[in-house]
């Protein structure tokens, strides 16, 4: 009698964590909820987490707003970044980050749509799709092109310098 006393503490308290610890999938960041986050004190320092990006493209600026996972963090904190887009397969422009962008707390997989960046987990480079592409789990989103921005780097032919801030 007295071992089933202590199992009920104990059934309870797993119930409790399984059900705190559930998760629905990758938390996408809005644009207006995380423009700017900002969490003011009187006597702490100012914190703020700006989700958005813009990439200057010739003299085009278009921007995006990125994932909140870890290499979407990683990728923003190496920020402002000039960088030189190839273009890969008639598909996407990609570029590598030196050094690689940390994978940690990054969902795996995705299909990818006009607009999407991502990484690809094998060879380290961060994609920006401009055509649909099939699913594929070494994909990691990492952000998404605002509005009408796919459309200057899928004009753009071979490789081109961007700037991203």
């Amino acid at each position: 009698m007295k071992k089933n006393l202590y199992l009920l503490p104990l059934l309870l308290l797993m119930t409790l964590l399984s059900m705190s610890c559930s998760n629905d999938g990758p938390e996408r960041v809005s644009p207006e909820a995380n423009e700017e986050e900002s969490h003011d004190n009187n006597n702490n320092n100012e914190t703020t987490h700006n989700m958005n990006i813009k990439i200057t493209v010739g003299n085009q600026t278009i921007t995006a707003t990125m994932e909140n996972n870890g290499a979407a963090r990683d990728f923003l904190s190496r920020l402002p970044l000039t960088v030189t887009l190839s273009d890969f397969n008639n598909t996407e422009k990609i570029f590598y980050p030196d050094p690689a962008l940390s994978l940690d707390d990054t969902p795996r997989g995705c299909a990818p749509v006009p607009g999407d960046i991502t990484i690809y987990s094998p060879w380290g480079n961060v994609a920006i799709f401009y055509k649909n592409w099939s699913h594929s789990n070494e994909l990691l989103k990492i952000g998404h092109i605002d509005n009408d921005g796919v459309t200057v780097l899928s004009s753009q032919s071979g490789s081109i310098k961007v700037t991203i801030e």
